[in-house]
């Protein structure tokens, strides 16, 4: 590493007034534009260069995608070109100085067509609690790359930087970052390769500063400093490696006999070529403890937009004879096989529902998919869902799925679908809009319970390397789980199938027995009478001691356990 400093900290010091001129050069897009990181504004040298912005769309900033606050502004960092970028002006102020991390349930701002790419929030990444800024998929790379070149080419300063989260020189030294930001930033490294921006990019700096990153020329020299070949030489003529068969784990059901009141095991199959395993686990509330209804308020299937291979026409302006409902809206939205296309190559599209009479709490549910190419790659897409100002963002698997979004506090009349980028194109069909949190309505079941990672009712556990593990101190209730595979080569698989088990109390003052519904301390024909009066709503049991089959729903299948219970026959206990 030391090596590499010596012949990249020797640079052109520029000017910071110059980067605006320095951007012409280096992060113009085919389109004549910025390439925004943080946003799918489109700025130029001419747009507004405002210090304070109050909204997405208002103006465009340099950025320090590094925060001078951890290095004390120092120069030459200070007007690194490989660090400086131009971004949305009220984006880079709501990133503040704060790291780039993983927020699940993140915020992403918008304002009409202009979208913040990426979202803020509270970190769910394991090691990391407080707030992140995360970065939109196709960028998280470069970023990992920049942050590499930086800790690099400032070796021998680090040590006496201010610092953030994000690094932690008194722990790991000349590695510079957080233990968690170094798993994080070489997992980002290796699913967003170098592309043809960053290669660009890297010249086009070379010109005006006089160096380059190394860590874009030869990806590979991190994973000798931070990943898999740390204390192996590196020789400069590394080969591709061959490639590795990658399966996705599968989750078994739970086994009842490790099962208790506040624990039970996870066992799933084992997979070739695998470091570790993930495994999460979440609880979920039942429904009968919310009031709340959800009522639909429009159906689209998009039932004339199915063809048998993607359309070359945009149907934007001819959504009616397409949709089910009139009044669609969008931008580069074409037919498929899988309802409808959005987005192309190079522009991000979008899709508006039709004007709707929606309150203040708003539920999407829709089937959507990223692009695959013919070879099988994926655009690696995600959707971001929107009404009025609220937003959130839905990360997309490869095959068509079902996706709920919850939008809290919305105040608008249209639903928008919006990809994040220009290459981030996906396949969107069977949208049902609802008023009210679906999620908390028997509409579609349980409730999901949206809570800190780490506490009693969500764990995720990382590190993993056996095929099974007991997770505990959780509270009674049902919870859903599932696992993913991390490979040798640092990439990750999709999560598995999920399954659901059910912990409940034992035999305590509140619930002496499972099958005792009438709560009379016997397990008899009667609570067989007492569950299905419950089951018919003519009776008041208790629906926990009633779940005799643990499946968290109180139904006919209980009362065949629980008949067999009786017999002496049954194997949930």
């Amino acid at each position: 590493m030391s090596a590499l400093e010596s012949i990249i900290y020797s640079h052109t010091e520029l000017t910071y007034a110059y980067m605006w001129t320095a951007f012409d050069y280096t992060d113009v897009g085919d389109d004549g534009y910025y390439i925004d990181m943080y946003s799918n504004c489109k700025y130029n040298n001419q747009s507004d260069h405002t210090s304070g912005a109050s909204y997405v769309g208002q103006g465009i900033n340099r950025e320090h995608s590094f925060p001078k606050s951890w290095y004390n502004s120092q120069t030459p960092t200070y007007t690194d070109l490989f660090m400086l970028i131009p971004t949305d002006a009220y984006v880079n102020q709501q990133r503040s100085n704060y790291p780039y991390g993983i927020c699940a349930n993140g915020e992403t701002y918008t304002n009409g067509s202009y979208t913040m790419l990426g979202k803020i929030g509270t970190s769910s990444y394991n090691g990391y609690s407080d707030k992140v800024f995360e970065p939109d998929d196709e960028y998280k790379g470069d970023l990992a790359r920049i942050y590499f070149y930086i800790v690099t080419c400032y070796k021998s300063s680090v040590s006496g930087w201010k610092g953030s989260g994000q690094l932690d020189y008194s722990t790991n030294k000349y590695k510079a970052f957080s233990t968690w930001s170094i798993q994080m930033l070489m997992e980002w490294h290796r699913a967003d390769p170098v592309s043809s921006k960053e290669l660009n990019r890297q010249e086009a700096v070379y010109k005006l500063q006089g160096n380059r990153n190394p860590f874009v020329d030869h990806p590979e020299l991190a994973e000798y400093i931070w990943g898999t070949k740390q204390g192996t030489t590196w020789s400069g003529d590394d080969d591709d490696e061959p490639t590795i068969t990658k399966e996705v784990p599968v989750m078994y059901a739970a086994d009842t006999t490790a099962v208790t009141s506040s624990s039970f095991r996870a066992d799933w199959t084992p997979v070739d070529n695998v470091s570790s395993y993930t495994l999460y686990v979440n609880r979920i509330a039942d429904s009968a403890d919310d009031d709340a209804e959800a009522t639909l308020v429009m159906s689209e299937t998009f039932g004339n937009a199915e063809t048998d291979e993607d359309g070359t026409s945009d149907i934007s302006s001819t959504f009616d004879n397409y949709a089910d409902n009139t009044g669609w809206t969008g931008y580069k939205v074409y037919t498929s096989a899988n309802g409808l296309k959005v987005g192309t190559s190079s522009v991000a599209g979008y899709l508006i529902s039709p004007t709707l009479e929606l309150g203040s709490t708003v539920s999407v549910v829709f089937d959507a998919q990223s692009w695959i190419n013919s070879k099988n790659s994926s655009d690696g897409s995600s959707v971001i869902v929107s009404c009025g100002d609220v937003a959130d963002t839905v990360t997309l698997g490869t095959t068509m799925s079902s996706y709920t979004v919850v939008l809290n506090n919305a105040n608008g009349s249209n639903v928008k679908f919006s990809a994040t980028a220009g290459k981030k194109r996906f396949y969107i069909d069977n949208i049902n809009i609802y008023n009210g949190d679906i999620t908390a309505a028997t509409l579609n079941g349980p409730r999901r319970v949206i809570v800190e990672e780490g506490d009693s009712t969500t764990r995720t556990i990382s590190g993993i390397t056996d095929t099974c593990y007991t997770v505990s101190a959780l509270t009674t209730g049902t919870f859903e789980y599932m696992v993913k595979a991390i490979y040798t080569d640092g990439t990750t698989s999709v999560w598995s199938n999920v399954e659901k088990v059910t912990l409940v109390a034992g035999e305590t003052e509140e619930h002496p027995l499972i099958g005792d519904v009438n709560h009379d301390g016997i397990v008899d024909v009667n609570d067989v009478t007492a569950l299905i009066a419950m089951i018919l709503g003519n009776g008041t049991g208790c629906e926990i001691c009633g779940d005799v089959n643990k499946d968290g729903i109180t139904d006919v299948n209980d009362v065949t356990a629980l008949i067999s219970l009786i017999l002496g026959n049954n194997d949930n206990e």
